[in-house]
């Protein structure tokens, strides 16, 4: 099985389990990716930092490990547990005329997209010396022009897909859950193309959940293990980690992210790679496989399944 870690690389902090994006607050970026770097060289893990326009003079040069681009458009206010901060990139605010304040790529014109990742996509050559190929869009959120502007501008892998869901800014409704990377349709982002560029779906948790450390204290660590489980024991060539980077600045996400690596490292024949490694797979066909969760049943789970019960 092959391992890809992707870190979306931002501003912020935790408070009490939850990332706060406030825009003051560097560690998310300075703590944040060098924390994530210690423990990637304990295991042997690469990391590719999917890295916002506005932190690219905060991001370490030479890493060791794969740079991508992140965006998020847009300028609005949100808040949460008496904290509000701004979404948006100010790099971007400052040098791309936007004509929407929306913090989703699909609310902007094909030509606003196009120069935004491709302003992006440039301050990163010239501040980091590496041209990216790799995307992450904002809130998982994107629409065909994306990925037309992105196969252009010569990008070679997504990391936008959410599989199996849909809101009202995002739609990744037509991919199964386990979803396996595949090129896109320049009709239809979420069908099967000639696009020269490979869309790498983030692995899910069932239920609800990506499988990272954001979402083990919800649902537990118990169940984050039980996803790796449910792809690897039917034979899934692509387990796909998503963070974000402020997490790593806080001891408790540290400790489970450590034992969630380490934990993946005990199976046999496990592969580390950066985003842009990843090729297309056979077509295999993975259901969802209860009897992992089944044993991984926790009261983190069963206290976010009733709050969800009782505030319908």
């Amino acid at each position: 099985m092959d391992v890809i870690i992707v870190c979306h690389t931002e501003l912020g902090f935790v408070s009490n389990k939850r990332i706060i994006f406030e825009k003051k607050s560097t560690q998310g970026v300075k703590d944040g990716v060098a924390n994530l770097v210690k423990l990637a060289k304990k295991y042997g893990a690469k990391i590719t930092f999917a890295v916002c326009p506005e932190v690219v003079d905060l991001f370490p040069k030479n890493t060791g490990h794969e740079v991508g681009l992140h965006i998020h458009p847009g300028w609005e206010e949100f808040s949460r547990a008496g904290f509000k901060w701004h979404v948006g990139d100010m790099y971007l605010k400052e040098h791309c005329p936007q004509s929407s304040v929306s913090t989703v790529m699909q609310d902007h014109p094909y030509s606003e997209q196009f120069n935004m990742i491709k302003t992006g996509k440039e301050y990163i050559k010239s501040r980091l010396g590496v041209d990216p190929k790799v995307f992450a869009a904002g809130r998982w959120s994107l629409n065909n022009d994306t990925i037309k502007v992105l196969a252009e501008l010569g990008f070679t892998h997504d990391c936008s897909a959410y599989p199996g869901f849909k809101l009202s800014y995002l739609d990744w409704s037509k991919l199964p859950r386990i979803c396996m990377p595949y090129k896109p349709s320049a009709d239809d982002y979420q069908n099967k193309g000639g696009l020269p560029i490979l869309m790498v779906p983030v692995s899910r948790m069932f239920l609800r959940g990506a499988a990272g450390p954001e979402d083990a204290p919800k649902y537990g660590f118990s169940w984050l293990k039980a996803c790796f489980k449910e792809y690897y024991k039917q034979g899934a060539p692509l387990f796909h980690i998503a963070l974000h980077s402020p997490v790593m600045t806080d001891p408790c996400y540290i400790s489970l992210t450590d034992d969630f690596f380490s934990f993946i490292s005990k199976y046999d024949n496990i592969n580390f790679k950066f985003t842009s490694e990843i090729k297309e797979y056979p077509t295999g066909n993975f259901k969802t496989k209860i009897l992992p969760y089944v044993s991984a049943f926790n009261k983190e789970i069963v206290k976010t399944i009733v709050i969800k019960l009782f505030t319908r």
